[in-house]
């Protein structure tokens, strides 16, 4: 079974197609990396909401309701139909209710507050300029050209269990990509990967809904540039999409693949001068 060049098993440390990797960072510069990441950390961290507020907003939540559905079933039982004579019948339950659902909205409305507020600090400018200059340096470093594109690919995460690959999360990461010397090139702020173009033997596009996380593209996914995708958003904060092209490699290492969301097929399928006639398979990704 062919693997996500990108794929990451959750015992293991680096890509299954670690094999393709030309060059990395130097340590001292991943060391830099590490120190940017605990202070980011940090800093969300003093932002996040208290796990006493999230259960007070939860508790006001479910009790407001809770006590809403009581006083209808009341009502109900009692033959009372609208809500003004409901809250006749019953003012000290509707009011309690009205005013837990009000607790709980406030606290959300606090928390959206504090965490714009968060961005727009002088502390997350400073981060920003770091991690801007944090990877113009690691760009430079791995030799990235001016003239690369950004173009998200979806990486997995996966565990297996009994030899099978369970519980996979696909994750839009946006890749500096260019051409050089046969190879299609791209780079994350740690490594180098470099693909034969002779060995992109054919797609395959996924028919299913295919789950990832993550927007990267400045127009949101509803914008006209990327509505004809269909992209669409869960509760969850995921994006669900059809079309997924799954790039099949076939090299000296095995067969393993690249998986294009369909508002990237077309700048792959140009920037490595490859075309294939769609083949409708179905096929798990």
């Amino acid at each position: 079974m062919a693997k996500n060049i990108f794929g990451v098993r959750d015992d293991a440390e680096q890509i299954d197609g670690q094999a393709f990797v030309l060059r990395q960072i130097p340590a001292e510069l991943k060391e830099k990396m590490e120190r940017f990441g605990q202070d980011a950390e940090a800093f969300a961290e003093e932002y996040r909401p208290s796990r006493r507020l999230a259960l007070l907003r939860t508790f006001a939540l479910v009790t407001g309701v809770v006590l809403l559905i009581i006083a209808r079933m009341q009502g109900n039982e009692a033959g009372v139909g609208s809500f003004g004579a409901l809250f006749r019948a019953y003012p000290v339950s509707i009011l309690a209710s009205f005013a837990l659902l009000g607790v709980a909205i406030g606290l959300v409305a606090y928390e959206r507050v504090r965490a714009k507020k968060a961005g727009n600090s002088e502390a997350a400018d400073r981060l920003r300029d770091r991690s801007d200059a944090i990877d113009a340096e690691a760009y430079s470093a791995l030799g990235v050209p001016e003239n690369a594109i950004s173009l998200d690919l979806l990486t997995s995460s996966y565990r297996v269990q009994n030899g099978v690959e369970k519980n996979t999360v696909h994750t839009a990461f946006a890749f500096r990509a260019w051409v050089a010397d046969g190879c299609l090139c791209l780079a994350d702020v740690e490594n180098v990967v470099g693909i034969p173009l002779d060995s992109i033997a054919g797609l395959t596009r996924v028919e299913r809904r295919v789950t990832f996380y993550f927007w990267n593209k400045k127009e949101p996914p509803r914008s006209e540039a990327y509505r004809q995708y269909r992209i669409r958003s869960t509760y969850l904060g995921a994006y669900t999409v059809k079309g997924v092209s799954v790039m099949h490699i076939q090299s000296e290492f095995g067969e393993y693949e690249l998986l294009v969301p369909p508002y990237e097929t077309e700048a792959f399928l140009n920037l490595t001068g490859k075309r294939f006639p769609p083949e409708n398979e179905k096929e798990k990704v």
